[in-house]
């Protein structure tokens, strides 16, 4: 059951000021986070649809079989998920007075997430305002259920929003111009470029009577091999840095289990350039798809161009200056829909062969950004999850193959389709491997390691193990820093916390005084994920019988403040109950906590 958040706040002359109260603590109270670490197996997420599309459920186990390398394999573990279904009446989210937040979602764990990612790096201009238009049309209409974050990717990899179960707030951030810009790619040839390379070759090409140009042939041909080769390596470069922020994207995406479902809205990503495979691609392509498996996504490759018109009748394009005749306009219409055709379809087979790669699928030749994204948040949640000991233990980097195939119908699989024999890169080992080294700090470190570590990251899922409210004031910095401030410092936040007493298990002492320690966490973010402040506190609490019979009520009831520089950031608070480990995790952007009336300021200054 999912209880709803009924803390309160104006309770606050019994708070806890984290500043006064923080303490070192020994190893045995600062550590102690429990880790499973998983022997070495290969996962394997499979969606079984229909001929008409719909999911399959129902399936069991001894309907699978899966080889690898052509071998069959034992299938050591099995599991299905299914979508949650509809709720018999309308979600809502609670309704908070403004500055006050809670972590608190009715909508139950979904089995995959899905990120939203917006490519301004391979994409023009005119298509990603299109994007933007058909995101917002969707979450604007969608209903709470399906737990999504959004990033962006320009010249690097940037946060827009991270993951939540309300498409209102998903919505919010989209529309905020400091979260997201619309931007000009400069290393994406635009159609001005090309009409001027086009305009120089033709009139190198002009004639100027017996036969003769105002150019050699052969100065032409080496000018249209110097504007090839530079588009080439453009591109290439272009596609090394995609490549590098799909990487900080599994990064991230690997902190945290389960499936991923990544919508992926670009136009131009050719692998293969000019008629051949850049070896510099080779290697990074290769780790990249390895990361990604490590961190169970799947890639939705949608391309932003959609059903557009080829270049040659989109009224940017200008024919060459030199076209005059009918046979002539028309002999440049053809040169330039060959190359359109051979161009988009460099980029849909890149786009096709990611999606297989990684189990996902690819939508080309369509306008209907909107319906995709429904049809991937609403599909990818149902699907099957098998796991098996490859066969051979030596990790040597080899590719190893995997097929599965589902008996009893005529069924679409969408599924990884192999994987390198490295521990680091099998699929689904990326939480495994973070697991693994956290726990080796924690041994190497003992008590230094601080247990809310592998919940505090830009954009995680929020935990709701503690239910938390927290409420958040603007105040001045003032002239004296204090102990974390940036040197920077701009700004500074009071947060007052109210935590779910129910949440928290604390020792009763005989004379009624309950006691217990807790680890408070306190991150700012820019929008790249990096840390810009950040404070952490280990509270001792002694609550008096009198003060627990409010708390019961309120909440218990702590105080804490951040100082940030000048800019746009995001908070990431956590609650850690060092009795229990369990954990409580909230994040909103800056950007939502309103200013302060003068009276506010008045009553913070007097405080």
């Amino acid at each position: 059951m999912y209880r709803a958040s009924t803390l309160l706040f104006g309770l606050l002359g019994f708070s806890t000021a984290l500043l006064a109260a923080q303490d070192g603590g020994t190893p045995s109270e600062t550590s102690g986070t429990t880790l499973r670490i998983n022997s070495r197996a290969v996962l394997v997420d499979v969606i079984v649809s229909d001929a008409h599309g719909h999911p399959v459920t129902g399936l069991k186990q001894n309907a699978f079989t899966v080889t690898e390398q052509g071998k069959p394999q034992t299938i050591s573990f099995f599991e299905e998920h299914r979508t949650n279904a509809p709720a018999a009446q309308p979600v809502s989210f609670p309704k908070f007075p403004p500055n006050v937040f809670s972590n608190f979602s009715p909508v139950p764990q979904p089995p995959a997430v899905t990120v939203l990612l917006l490519d301004s790096l391979n994409t023009h201009i005119d298509n990603q305002s299109y994007v933007h238009a058909q995101a917002v049309k969707f979450l604007k209409t969608a209903k709470p259920g399906s737990r999504m974050a959004i990033f962006a990717m320009g010249l690097g990899l940037h946060f827009i929003q991270g993951f939540t179960d309300d498409p209102a707030v998903l919505a919010a951030a989209l529309g905020n111009k400091k979260n997201n810009e619309v931007e000009t790619s400069v290393m994406l040839k635009g159609q001005d470029e090309s009409n001027a390379q086009s305009n120089v070759v033709a009139m190198m090409s002009e004639q100027m009577g017996n036969g003769a140009t105002a150019a050699s042939a052969g100065s032409i041909a080496a000018l249209q091999n110097f504007f090839q080769e530079n588009d080439d390596s453009r591109t290439v470069d272009r596609n090394l840095l995609t490549l590098e922020n799909f990487q900080r994207l599994a990064t991230f995406l690997n902190s945290f289990p389960g499936r991923k479902n990544v919508i992926w809205f670009s136009e131009a990503f050719p692998l293969v350039i000019s008629g051949n495979f850049d070896p510099r691609l080779g290697e990074i392509t290769g780790r990249t798809m390895d990361m990604l498996a490590a961190a169970r996504v799947a890639l939705y490759p949608v391309d932003a161009s959609g059903a557009a018109p080829l270049e040659i009748y989109q009224a940017q394009t200008q024919l060459p200056a030199s076209t005059h005749d009918p046979a002539g306009m028309l002999n440049a219409q053809n040169a330039s829909r060959l190359g359109d055709d051979q161009q988009r379809d460099a980029n849909q087979t890149t786009m096709k062969i990611i999606a297989e790669q990684t189990g996902g699928k690819a939508f080309v030749n369509g306008n209907g950004l909107a319906h995709i994204i429904a049809e991937v948040a609403g599909g990818s949640g149902t699907f099957y999850t098998l796991s098996y000991a490859p066969p051979d233990a030596k990790m040597d980097g080899t590719y190893r193959r995997v097929e599965v195939k589902v008996a009893g119908g005529n069924y679409r699989l969408l599924y990884r389709r192999g994987y390198i024999a490295l521990d680091d890169d099998l699929p689904g080992s990326g939480e495994t491997l973070r697991a693994k080294a956290i726990h080796h700090l924690a041994e190497k470190n003992p008590g230094a390691i601080d247990p809310l570590l592998p919940f505090m990251d830009l954009g995680m899922p929020q935990s709701q193990q503690i239910l938390f409210e927290t409420k958040i004031q603007p105040v001045p910095v003032g002239d004296q820093p204090r102990p974390g401030d940036p040197k920077s410092a701009a700004a500074r936040y009071d947060i007052d916390f109210a935590i779910d007493a129910k949440d928290l298990r604390l020792a009763q002492g005989a004379d009624g005084l309950r006691t217990g320690i807790l680890n408070i966490s306190l991150i700012a973010y820019d929008r790249y994920g990096n840390v810009v402040s950040r404070n952490d506190h280990v509270v001792r609490l002694q609550i008096k019988p009198d003060v627990w019979t409010v708390y019961q009520n309120s909440g218990v009831q702590l105080h804490a403040d951040i100082a940030v520089p000048k800019g746009n950031y995001w908070l990431r608070t956590g609650v850690y109950d060092q009795q229990t480990r369990k954990v409580g995790t909230m994040e909103i952007p800056l950007a939502n906590v309103q200013p302060r009336t003068d009276a506010a300021n008045a009553n913070s200054s007097a405080r």
